[in-house]
């Protein structure tokens, strides 16, 4: 090979590592890379959230659960966000969603008290005229170089927002909260990641879970500090949690794992002893209602330092009996798939 050879030879290569180089800095920046079961994108929603909750759709569609009860005429089997979804954008869930993302604070309430991500196959042209053709008083504006329709846009707060955050994933929720997100994912800027606590649990969530929850501290500060004892007369006090992590899955039968962070060791044993107790006095009601005694043995509690696990399995069957009715039995997949 000549020399001149060599130096062109040489040339590419340096040029190649560097085009490499800057392509892994764009797309596998940690800082950009997804936490646990939260997409990347979700890392550019609101760093104050203190709980996220996300849902895996095509699992659950394919599920025991769905097909036992989705198709159940008074709707039981199916989450009542996916009828608002598709009220508001036209989407039928079962068909076109992959996922969905909910992250929000204690304090909010109500249907816009929190932001939603929807991740999917969407036409966006067709979804966009959808959006504005079907739903009622909608407006829109133009934010980040993005369109974001508004609904009941002269409510001030309780004006509510849907814009897409990229070509698969809209985002929905309160006007404010959605400019940000917007904001962030167009400036590159992840503020999930400065929330040091929700990260943590979202790393620790079971992967390829149905659906995962995780919630911190300021959340759990609002649950009742006391539930009615066994006898029906006073209270039990409940002991301080810190955190907790939900997962669960559908196939072949309801599986929910649930992880509180106890304050210390002894908290943490005073917490499972109590769910014990409720399990156990469940156990005792056995006599007037057999179906019981299955519902007790389908929960199980342990204790590991300071955390305490709760695991709950339940056959289908269990569920019919409880249910005291029949489902209705669906054939095939969902409408319209």
């Amino acid at each position: 090979m000549t020399r001149s050879r060599l130096v062109v030879l040489s040339s590419l290569i340096v040029v190649g590592v560097g085009v490499v180089g800057a392509l892994g800095a764009l797309y596998l920046d940690p800082a950009r890379a997804a936490v646990g079961p939260l997409p990347a994108e979700g890392l550019a929603l609101p760093g104050d959230a203190q709980f996220v909750m996300g849902f895996d759709v095509h699992r659950f569609v394919a599920s025991p659960f769905y097909q036992r009860f989705g198709k159940d005429p008074q709707g039981q089997g199916r989450p009542p966000g996916f009828t608002e979804l598709e009220e508001k954008t036209g989407l039928n869930p079962e068909r076109d969603v992959d996922r969905i993302v909910f992250a929000g604070r204690a304090a909010d309430k109500g249907p816009e008290g929190g932001v939603v991500l929807v991740s999917g196959s969407f036409d966006r042209t067709k979804l966009s005229r959808a959006i504005e053709t079907e739903g009622k008083g909608v407006t829109y504006r133009s934010h980040e170089g993005t369109t974001m329709y508004l609904f009941r846009e002269g409510q001030g707060a309780r004006s509510g927002a849907v814009a897409f955050l990229d070509d698969d994933t809209l985002v929905l929720g309160p006007r404010a909260s959605v400019e940000a997100t917007l904001t962030n994912h167009a400036g590159g800027k992840v503020p999930m990641r400065s929330n040091a606590a929700l990260v943590a649990l979202l790393e620790s969530v079971k992967p390829g879970s149905t659906f995962w929850a995780v919630g911190d501290q300021s959340v759990l500060s609002r649950l009742p500090l006391s539930v009615p004892g066994a006898s029906g007369q006073g209270s039990i006090t409940l002991p301080p949690v810190k955190s907790v992590i939900v997962t669960g899955d559908l196939d072949p039968l309801v599986a929910v794992e649930l992880t509180g962070e106890a304050v210390d060791n002894k908290a943490a044993q005073n917490l499972a002893d109590m769910v014990r107790g409720l399990v156990a006095l469940a156990s005792l009601q056995a006599s007037q209602k057999p179906e019981l005694k299955d519902l007790a043995s389908a929960v199980s509690v342990t204790t590991d330092a300071t955390r305490v696990h709760v695991n709950v399995r339940v056959p289908y069957e269990l569920i019919d009996s409880l249910s005291g009715k029949r489902p209705v039995a669906a054939i095939g997949g969902p409408e319209n798939r």
